[in-house]
């Protein structure tokens, strides 16, 4: 009996232990099974956000133009240089309106919501991302809010005002421009404080989304990196089109003084602002030292590098040694000397 019962003990401790491993293991694939389901809604989330950005980053480059044309018409009649036939043209809307329109840019963020909402749950691996995305949602999207309501209040306020003091401001519309309404678009001053109102509006929320593009493209890449999605970075988001030696990114470092700056209109300014360019994981990093404002420039071929709404020609004296930048912005040129 004593033999009976050593055995039958030692059975039904074989068992209970066979149970609880069994049980464990269930427990482990199941939490393996949450864990994968977890990863794929983050991952599936991130895919939202990418989509998100790539939406917002092309939309920014359209607000780019837009406000780049319109202010290059502003500051040509804000110094008079605008005429009796710019208003007459087949082109007089471009000049006559140029203040009374805005372009809006609505920072999609259905995505960065539901990141938001299933943060507790995001792996340590996709964690680096978080700071750029809150940045973008809430400091970047705030400013830029902020400014596109600006704008549509300055527009709002001028059309309002011609509305309610001009009577030829109706017959404008109807293609009948009078001779009153053209001294008024070139001479009141008044005007040309709303064109300087919305000129400097217009200024300070290309800014913010000159800042909010920068950190779109960087988040951009790093979920690229974090998930391999996707394989290639598509063309909107700026990367070498070339492969970059070691010697390329050494010839660019250094100190730069930015001396001309040449507008669209054709007017010149001559600085001394200094500049930095530094090499950052692969990438060209180019600072205004002042302000610490950088962009990152990515090579187009050996001569030309490149960002969103640039381009940077390099310049080398006979000796094949880099002296300077040439960059143009939209219509705008810039010009760099290179002081070690």
């Amino acid at each position: 009996m004593e033999n009976k019962t050593s055995k039958y003990f030692k059975y039904a401790i074989g068992e209970i232990i066979l149970v609880v491993i069994g049980i464990l293991i269930a427990l482990q694939i199941n939490n393996w099974n949450e864990k994968r389901l977890n990863e794929n809604k983050i991952l599936s989330i991130l895919k939202e956000i990418q989509n998100d950005l790539k939406e917002d980053i092309l939309k920014s480059k359209e607000l780019f133009a837009y406000y780049k044309e319109r202010d290059s018409i502003i500051q040509l009649a804000i110094n008079n240089k605008l005429t009796r036939e710019n208003y007459l043209s087949d082109k007089k809307y471009y000049y006559i309106n140029v203040a009374m329109n805005a372009f809006h840019l609505k920072i999609h963020s259905n995505g960065y919501q539901n990141f938001s909402n299933n943060l507790d749950n995001v792996p340590k691996k996709y964690q680096e991302v978080i700071s750029t995305l809150n940045e973008i949602y809430t400091y970047n999207k705030y400013e830029i809010d902020k400014f596109d309501t600006r704008i549509d209040k300055i527009t709002d306020r001028l059309i309002d005002n011609l509305g309610a003091t001009k009577t030829w401001f109706y017959n404008v519309s109807q293609d009948k421009i009078s001779n009153e309404a053209i001294h008024y678009f070139l001479n009141d001053s008044l005007y040309k404080n709303a064109l300087h109102i919305y000129s400097n509006a217009a200024f300070n929320l290309t800014n913010h989304v000159s800042q909010f593009n920068q950190n779109a493209i960087k988040a951009y890449r790093t979920i690229a990196e974090l998930t391999g999605n996707p394989k290639e970075l598509p063309d909107f988001i700026p990367h070498h089109l070339i492969d970059v030696t070691p010697q390329q990114f050494k010839e660019l470092s250094g100190n730069y003084t930015l001396v001309k700056l040449k507008f669209s209109t054709g007017d010149i300014l001559e600085l001394t602002e200094p500049y930095i360019m530094k090499v950052d994981e692969q990438r060209l990093e180019f600072s205004y030292i002042e302000t610490n404002e950088t962009f990152n420039l990515y090579f187009k071929n050996n001569t030309t590098l490149y960002a969103d709404n640039l381009e940077a020609f390099i310049l080398k004296d006979d000796n094949n040694r880099v002296i300077g930048l040439n960059v143009k912005f939209f219509n705008d040129e810039f010009e760099f000397i290179k002081t070690e």
